[in-house]
């Protein structure tokens, strides 16, 4: 038979080891609390760097220094203080960017258990990638072939129904039926503004049959004047994003298309248009570019007409 302190001495016991058990299982639950909030910390900063770097990513390869201010810029309209950004940097060859942040975070139920703060770290980095689809393109068809980037060069508009070759252009009707088009206005008002539906690699476009030398000279030339108001100090490697010079075209296949004809689209290029005159020919400068609505296509290197992604 127990006597009656032993049975007081087991009771002790039980509430000693309850008491720790309360104080393990509130200290956890503190623990959880903090994590959490840590988290959220987390994720609104990294949501804040990634936003940033996509930003700043717009400007490359041509700014960098704009880049870097744009993400810079960017971070703190979503939240992250500029003391909080360690590090911003473009790569060398000016295809990617990187934004780095750190805060310190405190303890609040985590202070019973001695804990103070917490470092929070994110990394976001965006680059560069080829365009699978692309919005606003200008139906000036190039012939593939090997174009070196900012030197200028004058691609010319072949006459009818002859071979367009490397460095050659051919008109493309967009958004309209072949022969639909007389007078080309249609043809020239998507010269002026860009064709407005998405267009994508593999993707095949009718030529726009016709003399279109005179359409073509006022689109290009509507282009010019309306840049010397909005970006008049703009040049081939430094300008707005608005700029009406810099436009973006399809890379086709002219081969075995003769007048009118379906050819199919095998990428995309950016332009900078410098002059054109009655004959078609039109001066510009193949240029490397980030085009807003651009799709990437994942894992391609840019050339020409790029898209702004996460690689990290």
């Amino acid at each position: 038979m127990k006597k009656h302190g032993d049975r007081a001495k087991a009771k002790g016991q039980t509430a000693v080891v309850f008491t720790l058990v309360i104080v393990a299982l509130l200290g956890t639950i503190a623990l959880c609390t903090d994590v959490g909030t840590f988290y959220m910390d987390w994720e609104e900063m990294q949501k804040a760097a990634d936003a940033a770097v996509l930003a700043g990513a717009n400007f490359l390869p041509s700014t960098p220094s704009t880049a870097i201010s744009t993400a810079q810029q960017y971070a703190q309209m979503n939240g992250i203080q500029a003391s909080e950004v360690t590090n911003t940097q473009v790569s060398s060859n000016n295809m990617q960017i990187e934004l780095d942040a750190q805060r310190t975070v405190p303890y609040y139920f985590g202070k019973v258990l001695g804990l103070t703060s917490q470092v929070i770290s994110v990394r976001a980095v965006a680059g560069l990638e080829a365009s699978q689809t692309a919005t606003g393109l200008v139906p000036i068809g190039i012939q593939q072939g090997s174009y070196t980037l900012y030197q200028q060069m004058t691609i010319h508009l072949p006459p009818q129904n002859k071979t367009v070759g490397p460095g050659n252009w051919e008109p493309l009707a967009m958004g309209y039926c072949t022969s639909c088009d007389p007078g080309g206005s249609n043809y020239k008002y998507n010269i002026e503004y860009g064709y407005q539906s998405p267009i994508s690699i593999n993707d095949y476009i009718y030529t726009e049959p016709g003399q279109l030398n005179g359409p073509t000279q006022q689109g290009i030339n509507y282009r010019l004047n309306q840049a010397s108001t909005i970006d008049p100090s703009g040049t081939d490697t430094n300008h707005t994003l608005n700029d009406p010079r810099m436009i973006e075209v399809p890379i086709v296949n002219f081969n075995n298309v003769n007048g009118s004809g379906a050819v199919q689209v095998l990428g995309f290029a950016e332009l900078w248009i410098i002059s054109v005159d009655g004959s078609g020919d039109i001066t510009v400068e193949f240029i490397n570019q980030v085009v807003a609505n651009n799709v990437p296509s994942p894992g391609t290197s840019c050339w020409g007409a790029c898209a702004p992604v996460l690689m990290q």
